[in-house]
């Protein structure tokens, strides 16, 4: 048999309880994860959308690649792209994005041909029945990478779907879009190796009263403008967030992870991966050499019943809330250390639970009583941040008005 295709499908804000939970229907996901590799404790990098990519699709941590946020950074031009090793292999290669995954970040570097969608002020997945038939169009074999956008905030549904209050909408724009996706799926051959994942997760309000809460803080922001006159309160406020990039809790790191097609067999994973494997575990299965020097490796033997070394995640929040002060962390199955420049680290205890039974921890700082798990953990990071490259855009001052302009109008800025 040729070498398999690979159709890699992104959904924008996608948790990964949304899809391992009980709670939201995804027949079309769980099919494949019923029949290939389901990962219950993949890791996003980061909590925005662009640097995020750049790391799954160069199998890099952020200072590595050099994407350190939505705007005013490039992909670094000494890595290899995952489209450019599958693009030299004999792979036609084809992305369908949208969002801020802009050509001028670089980050669509390597493929053939790249078409980025409207995100908003359009109908829901009004692209669906075009790319179906550029799909079937294409030669074999072929990677594709689907960017969708339909679960990102504000969600939206299709005009006949009957609205209801599930966490402001979310749980409903997830279903939706998972049987909405029914066609694409159907488009694609037996030799296709399918890989969904979302690029963070969400944080979104449990109940009426923390919608309302959320609601005023907002009003009261804008309203007062609190950040010139009393900077202590406005913070406060800020905090009280929805949506994601501002923070690296569980719900907003932990994504799913499934790969079935050639090569898989039914298996559930419970060890930590991270997204960073991605690259390296899909050429694995493709026989496409991977580029030295990747911070990641491939999960294969974990798919086969074997065992991987535990290695940690690093972990970076860049979003544009933050205003420039990045979170960075460090996540093991049982510890999870956050720290920001200038402020006392936190050492959170994750009990090993897999998001199961026991839970996370994440209201508790553990720092001072387990000093050894700290600075192991805080050395880690330190060797992650020393590999950072020099931070330049690369972009022409044209290019990063187009970017300035595009996430203004996503309302990013």
């Amino acid at each position: 048999m040729s070498k398999p295709n690979v159709f890699f499908l992104a959904v924008d804000s996608l948790r990964a309880d949304a899809v391992f939970g009980d709670h939201i229907s995804t027949p079309n996901f769980d099919s494949y994860a019923g029949k290939g590799a389901a990962f219950t404790q993949c890791v996003s990098t980061t909590t925005s959308t662009t640097p995020s990519f750049s790391s799954m699709l160069t199998g890099c941590y952020p200072p590595k690649h050099g994407v350190r946020g939505l705007q005013g950074y490039q992909l670094s031009k000494s890595l290899t792209t995952w489209a450019e090793a599958f693009g030299k292999a004999g792979y036609e290669t084809h992305a369908e994005v949208t969002g801020p995954l802009l050509p001028e970040t670089g980050v669509l570097r390597g493929f053939d041909d790249a078409n980025h969608r409207p995100a908003y002020k359009v109908g829901f997945m009004n692209w669906r029945e075009d790319m179906v038939s550029k799909m079937k169009s294409y030669t074999e074999p072929y990677f594709m990478m689907l960017h969708v956008w339909e679960a990102h905030r504000p969600y939206r549904m299709p005009p006949d779907f009957a609205k209801r209050w599930d966490k402001t909408g979310y749980e409903g724009a997830v279903a939706t879009l998972d049987e909405w996706l029914a066609p694409v799926f159907e488009v694609l051959g037996p030799n296709t190796l399918v890989v969904i994942t979302g690029d963070h997760g969400e944080d979104y309000p449990d109940t009426r009263f923390q919608q309302r809460l959320i609601r005023v803080a907002r009003r009261s922001r804008r309203a007062f403008k609190l950040g010139s006159w009393f900077p202590y309160l406005d913070s406060r406020l800020a905090s009280v967030a929805v949506g994601h990039g501002f923070a690296l809790h569980e719900h907003l790191v932990r994504v799913p992870l499934i790969v079935a097609g050639p090569g898989t067999s039914q298996v559930t994973v419970k060890e930590q991966v991270r997204h960073i494997d991605l690259f390296p575990t899909i050429a694995d299965l493709c026989g496409v050499d991977v580029p030295p020097g990747t911070d990641g490796r491939s999960l294969r033997p974990l798919m086969e019943g074997q065992s991987l070394p535990e290695e940690p995640a690093y972990m970076e929040a860049v979003g544009v809330k933050l205003e420039g002060k990045r979170i960075e962390g460090a996540r093991t199955e049982d510890w999870k250390l956050l720290r920001v420049r200038g402020g006392r680290p936190s050492l959170y205890k994750l009990n090993g639970s897999n998001g199961q039974a026991g839970g996370a921890d994440e209201k508790h700082n553990y720092y001072s009583r387990h000093p050894e798990v700290a600075r192991k953990l805080e050395s880690f990071i330190d060797e992650v941040t020393s590999t950072e490259v020099v931070a330049e855009s690369g972009m022409t001052s044209d290019e990063e008005a187009t970017v300035e302009k595009h996430l203004r109008d996503l309302g990013y800025l």
